[in-house]
């Protein structure tokens, strides 16, 4: 390709899977510097993505908008969106989904090339709405593997695996207020996740904290996002320590158990890099840490952690087997293997996880 081209992003949701297709921006940003780079977003991933300065244009979905009176939001906010990515005149899009809901985005926006996957990857009308699908290779295991094969008609070298995630100086100024001034370390626990069948026993996360604070002398805090309150209750009920202060301004200095205060989705990424460890079931501020090469230990449930964990050598995923697929009638938001249901994840198992990867981080 002489010149550099302008290329969209197709990956609306969710947070972790946002994260997970970060690798591919950054490859693209290798090959081509000068490529106008757009990305297509819901709401909740907006947090994570906006300010990055590898992405031109941020266009976001009106989710919101859609729930309220789709019809309507037709005529509206989804015309208006259209009109946006057409006058961003891409050349190509990547459709990272394999939905219609993605995948529709880049034939509206008039793309000549809409790369996407072939196969049981690419789901509902996105094999139709695609021109160019791929097969990701057998040796591709994990989702951002598969996600790069992606790169492959566009002659883009997939590695380095990268995560340019951007933090905005804000987010890293509050979350020195909440962490800092004191030299016991933090460890990050967070048993919120979307599925039930994706959530560790609160009450274990509360057994796991009292256990690290005994053992190590250190700070766990528990992170939460909005309606995860009644978690971190039940897991400071169990640990016997504490209550949760949105208001908050800044974590006590010594050994205990905690919960973070009010934080936003930057903010909250912020702390986490300030952390020893974090420990978190498969949600969106587990794969952020990863992402930002904490060290972490996963708990995985209904899908199989090889495509789906936390990626790096710094990670380690409890997985008491490779999880069978939901019968046709279900699915994993509500259906979890037995052999791999989280009930069976003990809390001496996840503790020796969480020492290991202290011990080697230390």
């Amino acid at each position: 390709m002489d010149q550099a081209p302008r290329i969209l992003i197709l990956r609306l949701s969710a947070l972790g899977d946002v994260v997970h297709a970060l690798p591919v921006l950054a490859a693209i940003r290798r090959q081509w510097p000068g490529a106008h780079v757009g990305w297509l977003v819901e709401p909740l991933g907006r947090a994570i993505l906006e300010g990055n300065p590898l992405i031109d244009r941020l266009h976001v979905v009106p989710k919101k908008a859609m729930k309220q009176n789709f019809f309507k939001a037709l005529g509206g906010p989804l015309k208006e969106l259209r009109n946006e990515l057409v006058a961003e005149r891409y050349d190509i899009s990547i459709d990272i989904q394999g939905l219609t809901k993605s995948a529709a985005w880049g034939w509206l926006a008039g793309a000549e090339r809409r790369i996407g996957f072939a196969g049981a990857q690419s789901r509902e009308l996105a094999t139709v709405l695609n021109n160019e699908r791929v097969a990701p290779p057998a040796e591709a295991l994990h989702v951002i593997e598969k996600n790069l094969a992606l790169l492959a008609p566009l002659g883009i070298e997939p590695r380095p695996i990268e995560f340019p995630l951007h933090l905005p100086a804000a987010a890293h100024a509050r979350a020195k207020e909440i962490v800092e001034g004191s030299d016991v370390p933090v460890v990050m626990l967070n048993p919120g996740a979307g599925w039930e069948t994706k959530k560790w026993p609160a009450e274990r996360f509360g057994a796991l904290a009292k256990a690290l604070v005994e053992r190590h002398q250190l700070r766990a805090v528990f992170s939460w996002g909005p309606g995860e309150e009644c978690l971190v209750k039940t897991a400071m009920f169990a640990a016997g320590d504490g209550d949760i202060d949105p208001l908050m301004k800044s974590l006590p200095k010594g050994p205990g158990i905690y919960a973070l205060p009010k934080t936003s989705i930057p903010e909250l990424a912020a702390v986490i890099s300030r952390a020893k460890l974090f420990v978190g079931g498969d949600t969106g501020p587990t794969h952020i840490a990863a992402a930002l090469g904490v060290p972490t230990v996963t708990m995985m449930g209904p899908l199989d952690a090889r495509r789906n964990g936390p990626y790096g050598a710094h990670c380690v995923t409890i997985q008491h087997a490779i999880p069978k697929k939901a019968p046709f009638w279900r699915n994993h938001k509500y259906w979890c293997d037995p052999e791999t249901d989280l009930g069976k994840v003990t809390v001496e198992e996840v503790l020796r996880a969480a020492e290991g990867m202290m011990k080697k981080g230390a």
